[in-house]
């Protein structure tokens, strides 16, 4: 907010810091504690739509409206989007990949995930590229971003590349390590200013981290998960007594997370109240009770 230079980009003035490179020692310290600025719940539905191999603007402009602007995406098709890029870029699924040459090779350098392309120009994705290597039994990634919006996008970013590092992790049954996220330029738009201002003014929270992923192969949960997501998003009334939710508490409590967010989109307070009950983890069980406390108190 008071270092670097003032830049007009094409999308507004900003303030910009060019090279910096941050560290998250914890990477399951991957959501803000703050109400202004926790975004799990996006921010899994970020994530769960690059896995998805989609482009779709429907599917993530259901929990980000920001995608279905006429800038970002064409003919209902997000521009640049990672989905397509991680899963299927030239035909090759790059997550995978990645698994697969660390799994032959625990000391590789080559496990990367290549995001932008050479013929990229307007709406090019922000992230260049992901890399994965495991030291001390440890894997690590590094996230190298050309740009990174700290009031929209490095939230979500944060969010969606550590929980890809975890999936990773668990593919190759190592133990979760560091986090880098390197940015060319770190900006903060002017217009976001005054949201700034009231973030860093409400002090420091206290740390807390999301549950450890359940060790094993994560990869048939989180399909299930895929088609979970979608029959939550666009059946045209869930059923909670019959939704057929994953048996385990970690994945359990995530999809919970986005029947939540259905039910805050339906206005159904009740239904809402009862599933937050059931959430297994308390880390979880806290940020749907603050959304839920907040719906009562609006009402």
């Amino acid at each position: 907010m008071t270092e670097g230079i003032e830049i007009r980009p094409t999308k507004g003035a900003a303030r910009d810091l060019f090279s910096v490179l941050m560290e998250l020692e914890d990477p399951r310290a991957r959501v803000s504690r703050s109400q202004s600025r926790e975004r799990i719940i996006s921010g899994l539905a970020e994530l769960l739509w690059y896995l998805s191999g989609s482009d779709s603007a429907a599917q993530i402009g259901y929990y980000v409206p920001y995608y279905k602007k006429p800038e970002v995406s064409s003919d209902g098709h997000v521009i640049g989007a990672y989905g397509p890029r991680l899963m299927d870029f030239d035909g090759i699924n790059q997550v995978h990949r990645v698994i697969d040459t660390l799994k032959r090779n625990p000391s590789s350098r080559n496990a990367v995930i290549q995001i932008f392309d050479h013929e990229d120009s307007e709406q090019a994705p922000c992230t260049l590229a992901l890399q994965f290597v495991i030291r001390n039994g440890n894997l690590d990634m590094l996230a190298t971003m050309r740009s990174n919006d700290l009031i929209l996008g490095f939230p979500h970013d944060i969010f969606a590349f550590t929980m890809l590092q975890e999936v990773v992790a668990r593919s190759v049954d190592v133990d979760l390590g560091t986090y880098y996220h390197s940015v060319g330029s770190l900006h903060l738009y002017t217009r976001d200013q005054e949201i700034a201002s009231r973030y860093t003014g409400e002090g420091w929270h206290r740390k807390a981290c999301m549950p450890a992923m359940p060790a094993g192969d994560p990869w048939v949960q989180i399909n299930a998960l895929l088609v979970l997501e979608e029959i939550i998003r666009t059946s045209p009334r869930i059923d909670i007594a019959i939704l057929s939710l994953p048996k385990h508490p970690y994945w359990r409590d995530l999809a919970l997370i986005l029947v939540a967010y259905r039910l805050l989109q339906d206005g159904r307070i009740t239904d809402l109240a009862l599933i937050t009950e059931s959430i297994h983890s308390s880390f979880i069980h806290s940020i749907v009770q603050d959304r839920l406390d907040r719906e009562i108190s609006r009402n």
